[in-house]
């Protein structure tokens, strides 16, 4: 049984086709990337994923249907375009709000989660003052520091220098190894070819297996 099953899966925008009948099957602990152009149905084919759009055909993740803006079957975190937080929060603090919703970690695991990134130097500092890249690693961090079992990362390396680059592939590596699933979409092909155990082209609203 697939972690991950996608059945005839359609989002129609006046007479097009965002999605087109996606049908796939991803199995857990798989790194997944997805290429494409802008505008080829990337994002919203997470957000079908993720129960954020009505679409038609089905999705399941772990054996349970995906319901429009309902509860996910399995804690997920997730990086869906411009991260937003609080400018008038410090680091810490956006991060001790978001935790707060499901009370899985503590300060301390969350300071800990910060200093994969080296961004525990940062924890008081408000976000107003981050820079891009400090806040996409913010963002990365959110997405697993509850120990979240599926990641979606929409973009998860953008304004990322090239340390922080190597540092987010060996956490996703790191996460795979210990049975997490994560789905990426990126531009950057060095990224993709080097995590993903599968990658999958999307073009048109359609997706056709690379690897």
């Amino acid at each position: 049984m697939a972690y991950i099953e996608l059945k005839n899966v359609s989002k129609q925008a006046k007479n097009d086709y965002i999605l087109n009948d996606i049908s796939l099957e991803i199995e857990k602990g798989q790194i997944v990337g997805f290429v494409g152009e802008n505008g080829s149905g990337k994002t919203m084919l997470f957000r079908a994923i993720l129960g954020f759009i009505k679409t038609s055909g089905e999705i399941k993740i772990d054996d349970q249907v995906v319901r429009l803006n309902s509860e996910m079957p399995v804690n997920v975190g997730t990086i869906i375009e411009t991260p937003g937080f609080i400018n008038s929060y410090t680091g810490l603090k956006n991060l001790e709000y978001l935790a707060a919703i499901k009370n899985l970690v503590n300060k301390d695991q969350i300071i800990a989660a910060m200093k994969d990134f080296g961004m525990d130097k940062y924890k008081d500092t408000k976000v107003k003052k981050y820079s891009l890249g400090m806040r996409q690693k913010l963002a990365i961090i959110q997405s697993y520091m509850e120990g979240q079992d599926l990641l979606v990362l929409d973009e998860p390396t953008n304004g990322l220098d090239d340390e922080a680059v190597e540092i987010f592939k060996q956490k996703m590596k790191s996460l795979s190894s210990q049975g997490k699933t994560i789905l990426i979409a990126s531009h950057d092909k060095d990224v993709i070819n080097d995590l993903a155990d599968k990658i999958y082209r999307v073009k048109l609203g359609k997706v056709s297996l690379m690897k």
